[in-house]
C-alpha cells in the first residue's frame, strides 16, 4: 500500500470513527431532552455513559480483526495510532503506541457487545438506530482488515462472526438480558419486570411533579411535534385527522381560558391499520401534542400488549394494569393487539378482568390520561362493537393505509440517508419494482416499513457480502449500493430480474404543470426536465405502471 493509499485509509477511517461518535453522542442528548424519565440512575450522566460506550465499541470492533490472524502489522498500528489520537487526543508512537495497544487489548477482553449496544435495545426511542450501529462497525471493521491492502483467510471469517454476534446483540432473543447495568456486562441487573416497574414509578412520579411551562415553551414544543409529524413519509389521511384533532383541543383550550363554556372531550382513540404503518410514531406525536397543548402535563407515551396488563395468576390482573395505568397519567398508553384482551369464545377471564380495570380507569381518569386502542381494523372493530363500555369511551379511530411502492421507497431512500449510503439509478429501478409487486400481493401481513427495515438490512448485508474479498476498499465500495446488493423479503433476484423485464414505465408529476410525465430507468435519482412545460426537477422516485413502455 503506497502513501497515497494508507493516507487515504486513514482518511476513511477517522471519517467512521466520528460518525460512531457522533452516533452515541446524538442518541445520548436525544434520550436526556426527550425522555429523561427513561434513563436509568442519573440522566446527567447519561451523555458521559454513551461516550464511554462508543470507545468501548471502537476499541472491541478494532481488537477483535486485529487478533483474527495474530500479527500486527504496520498499518494496523498506523490504525491503533488514529484510534487514540481520537479517543485520547494523544500521538503515539513506538513503545509508547505498543503499551497503548496492550491496554486495548486487555480492555477489549472485558466488553461484551451485547453491553456497547445495550442502549439500543434497552431504550425504545433508540431502536431505529439499531442499524446505524450495525452499519458503523461493518465498515470500520471491513477498514481495519483491508488496512494492510489483503485480507487474510481468518480476516474473512472473523468479520462474518463479528456481524452475526452484532446482529444477535442487537436483536437478542431475551431482550430482558440487556438489562443488567449499562457498561457492566458482568453485573446482574433487575428483572425485565422489575426494570418495567421502575419506569411506570418514574412516570408517575413525574406527573405528579411536572413544572408549569410557559406558553412560549409550550407553542414550542407543539410547533415541534407538528413538525415531526409532517416530516412522515405518507400517511396523509393520518396527518389531517391529527391536525384536526389539535385545532380541536386548542379552539377548546382558548374557550376554557376565555371563560366560555367547553365540550366534554374524550382523549382514548383506536388506531386502525396493518403493522408497520405508524401507528406508535403517531401515538408518541400525540402525546406530544397533548402535553404542549396543556391538555395533559406531561405527554409522554407508555407502549404495552396483552402481555403487559394481564397477569399469570387470579387476582393480580387489574392491581397490574392498574399499576400501568398509573405509569401513564399524564401521558398516553398505546396498547397494541389491544384485540387480543378480548377472546372470541369469551373464556378468558384474565382478558376480561384486564378490560374491565382498564374501563374503570378510562372513565375515573379520563381527563389524566389518553388510551390509544391498536391493530388490525377487522378485530379491532369487533372489539369495540361487541364491548359497550369501549364504544361510548373512544369516539376517534384514525385509520393507517399501508404505504404504497414509492412510500416504501422513500422510507427505504430516508435509512440509506441516515446511514450514509446512496442509491445509483439502477437500485432504485430494482426496489421500486420490486416494492410494486410486493405491494400488489399484499395482504393483510403486510409488513410495510417493517419490511423496508428488513430490506434495507438485507441490502446492506450483500454490500457487506461483496465487498468482503475485496483488498483495498474505497469510500464507494462503502456506500454505494449496486443493483446486485438490493434484496427484497420474499422476492428473489431471479424474481426482480423478471420484474425488470416485464413491460412497464415510470411516471412523476411534474412540479410545473402538473402531468403524468414518463421517464426512463436511469433518470431515477437525477433531475429531469419535462417535455412539456420544461420545468426541472429531482426524480428520486416515480410511479410503476405494468403492461406500459415509454
Amino acid at each position: 500500500m503506497n502513501d497515497n493509499d494508507d493516507a487515504r485509509m486513514i482518511g476513511l477511517l477517522r471519517r467512521v470513527i466520528r460518525d460512531c461518535g457522533k452516533l452515541y453522542h446524538h442518541c445520548a442528548q436525544w434520550m436526556v431532552r426527550r425522555y429523561p424519565n427513561l434513563i436509568e440512575g442519573n440522566p446527567d450522566r447519561f451523555v458521559e455513559l454513551m461516550e464511554d460506550l462508543h470507545r468501548g465499541l471502537l476499541i472491541k470492533v478494532y481488537v477483535t480483526i486485529v487478533r483474527a490472524d495474530d500479527r500486527w502489522t504496520g498499518a494496523e498500528k498506523r490504525v491503533a495510532a488514529a484510534m487514540i489520537e481520537y479517543l485520547w487526543g494523544e500521538q503515539l508512537r513506538g513503545g509508547q503506541l505498543r503499551e497503548a495497544a496492550t491496554g486495548l487489548f486487555q480492555q477489549a477482553d472485558l466488553l461484551s457487545w451485547e453491553s456497547l449496544v445495550a442502549p439500543f435495545v434497552r431504550y425504545a426511542p433508540l431502536a431505529d438506530s439499531k442499524v446505524q450501529v450495525e452499519t458503523i462497525v461493518m465498515r470500520l471493521a471491513n477498514l481495519v482488515a483491508k488496512c494492510d491492502g489483503q485480507t487474510m483467510p481468518e480476516e474473512s471469517v472473523v468479520l462474518h462472526t463479528l456481524q452475526r454476534d452484532l446482529d444477535m446483540a442487537l436483536h437478542p432473543a431475551n431482550p430482558a438480558a440487556t438489562l443488567a447495568p449499562l457498561g457492566n456486562a458482568s453485573s446482574e441487573g433487575p428483572s425485565a419486570t422489575a426494570y418495567q416497574h421502575e419506569q411506570q414509578q418514574a412516570y408517575a412520579h413525574a406527573s405528579e411533579t411536572a413544572a408549569p411551562e410557559s406558553s412560549a415553551d409550550r407553542e414550542r414544543r407543539l410547533q415541534a411535534a407538528m413538525k415531526e409529524l409532517e416530516s412522515l413519509i405518507g400517511l396523509q389521511s393520518v396527518k389531517n385527522r391529527v391536525r384536526s384533532y389539535a385545532n380541536f383541543l386548542r379552539l377548546q383550550q382558548q374557550r376554557n381560558d376565555s371563560g366560555l363554556a367547553t365540550m366534554p372531550i374524550s382523549l382514548h382513540m383506536t388506531f386502525i391499520g396493518n403493522p408497520g404503518t405508524g401507528k406508535t410514531t403517531v401515538a408518541r406525536i400525540v402525546g406530544q401534542i397533548l402535553g404542549a397543548l396543556g391538555t395533559l402535563p406531561i405527554g409522554h407515551l407508555i407502549e404495552t400488549d396483552r402481555s403487559g396488563l394481564v397477569a399469570e395468576y387470579a387476582g393480580q390482573t387489574a392491581p397490574k394494569t392498574n399499576k400501568l395505568c398509573d405509569s401513564a397519567k399524564g401521558g398516553v398508553l398505546f396498547i397494541d393487539e389491544a384485540y387480543s384482551l378480548v377472546d372470541a369464545s369469551g373464556d378468558d377471564a384474565y382478558g376480561r378482568e384486564a378490560v374491565q380495570a382498564l374501563l374503570k380507569r378510562m372513565e375515573d381518569d379520563r381527563d389524566s390520561f389518553a388510551v390509544i386502542l391498536a391493530g388490525y381494523s377487522g378485530e379491532m372493530g369487533k372489539m369495540i362493537r361487541s364491548n359497550p363500555g369501549l364504544s361510548s369511551r373512544i369516539n376517534t379511530k384514525i385509520e393507517f393505509e399501508d404505504y404504497t411502492a414509492t412510500e416504501l421507497a422513500k422510507i427505504f431512500q430516508a435509512m440509506c440517508q441516515q446511514n450514509q449510503y446512496k442509491l445509483p439509478s439502477e437500485s432504485r429501478h430494482r426496489l421500486l419494482v420490486g416494492f410494486q409487486h410486493l405491494y400488489e400481493n399484499r395482504d393483510r401481513h403486510f409488513g410495510n416499513g417493517r419490511l423496508v427495515r428488513n430490506a434495507f438490512e438485507d441490502t446492506v448485508r450483500r454490500l457487506a457480502d461483496r465487498v468482503a474479498e475485496i483488498p483495498q476498499l474505497t469510500e464507494s465500495l462503502l456506500t454505494v449500493l449496486v443493483g446486485s446488493d438490493i434484496s427484497l423479503p420474499g422476492v428473489s433476484q431471479a424474481k426482480l430480474d423478471a420484474l425488470i423485464a416485464t413491460p412497464h414505465c415510470l411516471r412523476i408529476d411534474c412540479g410545473g404543470c402538473e402531468r403524468k410525465v414518463r421517464i426512463m430507468p436511469a433518470s431515477l435519482g437525477v433531475r429531469v426536465r419535462c417535455k412539456k412545460c420544461e420545468h426541472i426537477q429531482m426524480a428520486d422516485w416515480a410511479e410503476v405502471r405494468w403492461n406500459e413502455t415509454a
